[in-house]
């Protein structure tokens, strides 16, 4: 992690249907940093996360995002807490890897057969190669996450953010999971991650936001 700012916020406030679920957060987030976010169930955490990625709009205030001295522009990767997966017609674990570059339109021809040969890289470093193949709705649900993460690192991001991503896996599970996240951390790839499991998060995260409408900071997590 360095000093350089990945993240500010300024004066965070979101409405949803009439009412004020985020007020007034500020903070900064820097590269390569792993932060965790916790907080009670409806008290903004999954809404903050999808505000920083675009998905909702502020009422008011600033987000910006700036990026690493190798990309242009920043490249934010995202995983749901669940993502929808037509079971009627359902896409090998490879296919929904390979749907995280699709983000930067159609590829084809040499593209596209290096498209096929990261998305086997990632799923390698992630452990769940040998389900290249396998339906994505047959996997155990911490090998979902891990496809979903491979889905997200697809473009390279220089920040991922999570939504839960370890609901439903066994305690050794989550803390597989989030040591990966940790060496992507020092990395430099910059780690925001909303999970209720504050003990686990507070082995990684050298900060805890605690989000419940507004931040406040969990000094007596910190490592």
């Amino acid at each position: 992690m360095n000093d350089t700012v990945a993240l500010n916020v300024k004066n965070l406030n979101l409405d949803l249907g009439g009412k004020r679920v985020l007020a007034n957060i500020s903070l900064s987030v820097r590269q390569g940093e792993f932060l965790g976010v916790v907080g009670p169930n409806g008290g903004g955490k999954t809404s903050f996360l999808r505000t920083l990625v675009g998905i909702l709009k502020p009422t008011k205030g600033n987000i910006s995002w700036y990026a690493p001295a190798r990309q242009k522009q920043p490249i934010i990767g995202y995983v749901p807490q669940s993502a929808y997966i037509n079971e009627s017609n359902p896409f090998s674990a490879l296919q929904i890897v390979i749907q995280g570059a699709a983000q930067s339109g159609a590829v084809f021809g040499q593209k596209r057969r290096q498209t096929i040969e990261r998305a086997k890289a990632l799923m390698k470093f992630l452990s769940i190669d040998r389900h290249l193949k396998t339906s994505y709705v047959n996997l155990s649900g911490g090998e979902q996450r891990r496809c979903l993460l491979a889905r997200a690192l697809m473009r390279s991001p220089s920040a991922v953010l999570l939504d839960e991503p370890t609901t439903g896996v066994d305690q050794n599970g989550h803390s597989r999971f989030c040591n990966i996240l940790n060496n992507l951390s020092k990395e430099g790839v910059t780690i925001i991650l909303v999970s209720h499991d504050i003990p686990v998060v507070s082995r990684f995260s050298k900060r805890i936001a605690y989000i419940n409408k507004e931040l406040s900071w969990e000094e007596c997590l910190i490592n």
